[in-house]
């Protein structure tokens, strides 16, 4: 590998172990210095505990000018879990991004994310999901139907 691809990596990865630790296995990996991103191909897996990983054909990490982690990318049979303090989900879609400094997530292409906290079910071709402020949204870019199915909990009445 050429030196500076290999002391990109390295810098990239050591910047991304500070911060958080991020583990990231591929069939290949390519680094661009002057894009600031590394992406991986065949079999990607980007996992940093049980509850916070993503699986896709095809991954892009971009960094920033101070090489934090500005934006995941994964592309092809994209499936994740993420969790936070405000929110569990799990699902699918074509495409999947996240921008861990803002704490959002966008599915398109399929999109199906389970709410494991709200116990909800979404279904759409596009769907945004903000972390910080607990709000999601479903879009459809054909004339099917978004889908939410959602549970009721209903309140048992005591009769006097």
């Amino acid at each position: 590998m050429h030196l500076v691809v290999r002391f990109l990596l390295l810098s990239i990865f050591a910047t991304m172990l500070f911060a958080q630790k991020i583990e990231v296995t591929a069939d290949s990996v390519e680094a661009s210095g002057t894009k600031k991103e590394v992406q991986f191909n065949g079999n990607v897996h980007i996992w940093q505990d049980e509850h916070n990983w993503m699986r896709a054909n095809q991954a892009t990490i971009f960094f920033d000018d101070s090489n934090r982690t500005r934006l995941y990318e994964a592309k092809g049979n994209a499936t994740f879990e993420i969790q936070d303090p405000k929110g569990h989900y799990k699902g699918n879609a074509q495409v999947f991004k996240h921008w861990p400094l803002e704490s959002r997530y966008l599915m398109e292409g399929n999109a199906i994310v389970d709410d494991i906290i709200n116990k909800r079910h979404l279904v759409g071709d596009i769907i945004s999901v903000d972390m910080r402020s607990g709000n999601a949204s479903i879009k459809s870019n054909t004339k099917k139907p978004v889908k939410l199915i959602f549970q009721l909990n209903q309140k048992s009445r005591k009769s006097k």
